[in-house]
């Protein structure tokens, strides 16, 4: 129930302008991430229009990775070379590059299924990540 009305509120945000000053405390929807992270997660997920099942799926992202700045959201966590790695002493702009390499994974390839998108998001160990997703898809 938690991530619905977050999700719900996040929305809201969104459509309000929340990186513009948006007096929606978005630290108030979820205890888990700063409001920067999540203003910056839901601008993506507006920009990509990902829809609100997605958006839990990115936010959901966000926290099992739980990166340092450069791989926030662990895209190219195994390759120090990665493109979406190159912002890391710039975490808002890191954490927007990571964002948008996530939801356009999540948009070509999240069917629903979360098995089968953690094989192609985490496939070293997509099932215990796969766990960890469920788990918060559900809070």
């Amino acid at each position: 129930m938690k991530w619905e009305i977050a999700i719900l509120l996040c929305w809201i945000a969104c459509a309000q302008g929340a990186n513009a000053g948006n007096p929606l405390s978005i630290q108030a929807v979820t205890d888990s991430m700063p409001d920067r992270e999540t203003r910056i997660l839901c601008g993506v997920a507006k920009e990509y229009a990902l829809s609100a099942r997605e958006l839990k799926l990115l936010l959901t992202i966000r926290l099992i990775e739980n990166g340092r700045a450069g791989v926030e959201l662990g895209v190219g966590s195994n390759y120090p070379r990665h493109p979406a790695r190159r912002f890391a002493r710039d975490p808002d702009r890191s954490l927007r590059t990571q964002a948008r390499w996530a939801a356009g994974t999540i948009r070509n390839h999240y069917s629903g299924d979360i098995d089968a998108f953690a094989r192609i998001y985490c496939p070293p160990k997509w099932q215990h990540w796969a766990h960890m997703a469920r788990y918060w898809m559900r809070q």
